[in-house]
């Protein structure tokens, strides 16, 4: 089994990152945007097969699990694909069950898909995650992530709660579903480094 982080795009930094690209919205001054997730493959004969991808923990999770062997299927494609499968769990999960508003699911197709992590290498902002996506509605333009960064809540918030509106990128919908916006589970008890590899000694 192997697992390698992938850059969406021309093959910039192929050389760097393993079996990776990088994509680049390039402009003089303007953002210059990577795209990143990452696959674990597992081995099949001399080739690798992929098994899964990642990249914001919590999207292919919620919405394609309810859409049959979605969750499968999007594990085994790449995000340049994520215009077909995954747009459709998205609109199909916040229709029904949950009730979002067409501006809302609009909003949150835009900002989830394609499913992957992006970051403005131009941006002197701090990490903010969906920074990017949201043109810094969420802390900073740089994007990426902050270790502290509670994704699956700040997922959960997109999701089921007012946070699309509280960001000014749609009217409130009202039908927000307060029980679902947390997983419980936050930073207390992590123990992060300010040097390299700023992951701490586990408890």
């Amino acid at each position: 089994m192997k697992t390698e982080i992938k850059l969406l795009g021309a093959a910039i930094f192929a050389a760097t990152v393993a079996g990776g690209c990088a994509g680049f919205n390039n402009g003089p001054a303007g953002p210059k945007v990577i795209s990143l997730w990452t696959t674990t493959s597992t081995p099949d004969g001399a080739q690798f097969t992929q098994a899964d991808r990642l990249a914001r923990p919590a999207v292919n999770e919620v919405f394609a699990t309810v859409a049959g062997n979605h969750h499968e299927i999007n594990d085994l494609a790449i995000p340049t694909d994520d215009h077909l499968n995954l747009t459709a769990d998205i609109e199909g999960f916040l229709t029904s069950p949950c009730g979002r508003s067409p501006e809302t699911r609009a909003v949150i197709k835009a900002v989830l898909v394609p499913d992957v992590l992006k970051f403005d290498v131009n941006s002197k902002d701090a990490a903010a995650y969906l920074g990017v996506e949201t043109g810094g509605a969420t802390g900073g333009k740089f994007g990426g992530r902050k270790l502290e960064d509670d994704v699956i809540d700040i997922s959960l918030g997109i999701i089921f709660g007012n946070t699309i509106s509280a960001l000014g990128l749609a009217p409130d919908d009202g039908a927000e579903i307060p029980t679902l916006l947390s997983d419980h589970v936050d930073a207390s008890g992590k123990h992060f480094s300010a040097t390299f590899p700023y992951i701490g000694r586990p408890n």
